[in-house]
């Protein structure tokens, strides 16, 4: 399996504005190197069981996972049930489905009729909480995921738990009314480390990331502090989150 360097990747994934965009960038960006042809993104920031995007599947299965699917789906046990423990980031279908109580099975049509066969999970967390859910799906005559397919996705993890911070975070800060957003004055690339910052990442990893020396990021983050009026990370994350949660209520 060929090494994917992650810095190559962000730049798409983080410009995406809205987690459907953000869903589909993921999707071009990782398909060649796990061999999935269709992708689901749970988006839950808003809460469970979070909203769904269904990337290159047939245009009844969004619908049908919803109606039939959802409430039994292992996947979504296993999300449910993986709050505060940070050793579940990971997981593959075929190995929830032995002790779900509700697995579902070889028949069903999501599965059956789509030509979907086997799903591999990334857990997005924002520290202790899971706001999302990123799984990559290969046909049925592809074979399972295996462990390297799962270190890989391991080691991509932290990348694309950035990505989807800065994609959700701006589609909060846009949605907000003009003259009640705090975060208006910043620049795009301010934004963007903005929330990987208050996603807990220090400035070492947010240059790596984004492609830019440390200082660049130090005086990014000075900016940011000094636009919005907080005083250190902890208020710039409380802050970030209270227009997530203003931007559900509007809507």
């Amino acid at each position: 399996m060929p090494i994917h360097d992650p810095a190559v990747t962000l730049p798409d994934l983080a410009r995406r504005a809205t987690p459907a965009a953000f869903a589909e960038a993921a999707m071009l960006s990782l398909r060649p190197l796990f061999g999935a042809t269709r992708a689901v993104l749970s988006d839950r920031q808003r809460g469970r069981p979070g909203e769904m995007h269904f990337v290159n599947w047939p245009s009844w299965c969004q619908a049908h996972y919803c109606a039939e699917v959802r409430a039994r789906d292992p996947i979504r046990l296993w999300l449910d049930g993986a709050e505060g423990c940070d050793d579940h980031r990971v997981a593959r279908l075929s190995d929830l489905s032995p002790d779900a109580p509700a697995a579902l099975p070889p028949g069903e049509p999501l599965l059956a009729e789509s030509g979907a066969g086997f799903v591999l999970t990334l857990a997005l967390r924002q520290q202790s909480r899971i706001v999302g859910a990123f799984s990559l799906v290969r046909d049925a005559g592809r074979g399972d995921f295996d462990e390297r397919d799962r270190a890989l996705a391991l080691s991509l993890l932290p990348l694309l738990e950035m990505a989807y911070h800065a994609a959700t975070a701006r589609v909060a800060t846009e949605e907000a009314p003009p003259g009640d957003d705090p975060l208006r004055a910043l620049t795009p690339r301010e934004r963007e480390v903005a929330a990987l910052a208050a996603a807990g990442h220090p400035n070492k990893s947010i240059a790596r990331l984004l492609d830019a020396s440390p200082w660049t990021i130090k005086n990014h983050m000075r900016a940011v502090l000094t636009k919005t009026g907080m005083r250190n990370r902890t208020e710039l994350s409380a802050l970030l989150a209270s227009q997530r949660g203003r931007s559900a209520r509007v809507s």
